[in-house]
């Protein structure tokens, strides 16, 4: 069985060579062949071996017709993964629906995943038994792998998912539980842009605060814990993520050194970008890649960037 080490460090140079290459796919077949399969292979399954990984396979209620699921990772015969491709770029959401269809047609299926090569959605079914999710509980970007680590709930869960660990019912309640809190995050992100009545209700009856009319509920309570939101969770994050920065030193010149002073008010705008930022992402990666936003500062111009100073460059 592969260490988490080993497997962090085999997709760590596959996101590498991945982002090197991914413009030199420029149809489905390629794909396959050099982003796609490396990525199983890595997984610890077996590309030599068509009775366990098996292209082109059946996946119809109906032997006549031709539809084929590109390829079916399987177990004593019988397939336990889905796997569908598609051209390296291309946006994945539409094609959900292709893969669903195909997840169905395949009972003994406990997994499916959709890819255009660098992108890996994984899929269960957590609400009906063999009909597949409509969200995936897991999402792999080599391209952001590139730019930094793999998370280490990224990394769990692809344990979970190579050949020597894999097992339906742990894999199933793992995505269970990244679902649910998917979710909370969700509806705790968007009650935090605009809290909902009933949710104010909750915070007030907690407050000691009963029977509060509506309108001014609108009008001066909602603002309120908006604003007690940002206070409570947001600027503790902002603060920790600003005071890391500001410990991490940069080596410049003496003379050029003494020219640069980094500002109040630049670090204020360094806090509001990270800030901000919070409220706009839903998946854990994104949360975690917020402290990968940082920052150098020049005489005349301080630089904000994402991951690398060149290629994540945020704005001056």
């Amino acid at each position: 069985m592969k260490a988490r080490e080993e497997l962090s460090g085999e997709l760590a140079d596959l996101a590498k060579r991945s982002a090197q290459i991914r413009e030199f796919c420029r149809n489905e077949e390629s794909t396959k062949l050099c982003l796609v399969l490396p990525v199983i292979a890595t997984l610890g399954y077996d590309l030599a071996d068509p009775s366990e990984v098996s292209p082109e396979y059946q996946a119809d209620f109906d032997i006549r017709h031709a539809n084929k699921v590109d390829f079916a990772i399987l177990r004593d015969g019988a397939p336990i993964i889905a796997i569908e491709c598609k051209k390296a770029g291309t946006s994945l959401t539409d094609a959900r629906g292709q893969l669903r269809s195909y997840y169905s047609a395949l009972p003994t299926a406990a997994l499916a995943i959709l890819t255009n090569g660098t992108q890996f959605e994984f899929f269960v079914d957590t609400s009906d038994p063999n009909l597949m999710d409509e969200e995936p509980f897991l999402t792999l970007d080599l391209e952001v792998m590139a730019q930094g680590k793999l998370s280490e709930d990224i990394l769990d869960a692809l344990m979970h998912i190579t050949k020597a660990a894999f097992d339906p019912d742990t894999i199933r309640e793992l995505a269970h539980v990244a679902l649910v809190r998917k979710r909370l995050r969700s509806s705790l992100v968007a009650e935090a842009n605009a809290p909902s009545e009933d949710f104010c209700r909750c915070l007030l009856l907690r407050s000691g605060l009963k029977n509060v009319r509506k309108n001014a509920i609108e009008r001066h309570y909602a603002p309120m814990i908006k604003a007690a939101f940002s206070e409570a969770l947001i600027m503790p994050l902002a603060r920790q993520l600003q005071n890391n920065l500001g410990s991490a030193s940069v080596r410049v010149p003496g003379d050029i050194a003494e020219r640069i002073v980094t500002t109040e008010r630049e670090l204020a705008v360094l806090a509001y970008v990270q800030r901000r930022s919070a409220f706009l992402v839903s998946e854990d990666w994104q949360f975690n890649a917020i402290e990968d936003i940082g920052y150098k500062d020049y005489i005349g111009k301080l630089v904000v960037f994402y991951g690398k100073e060149r290629k994540g460059r945020l704005f001056d």
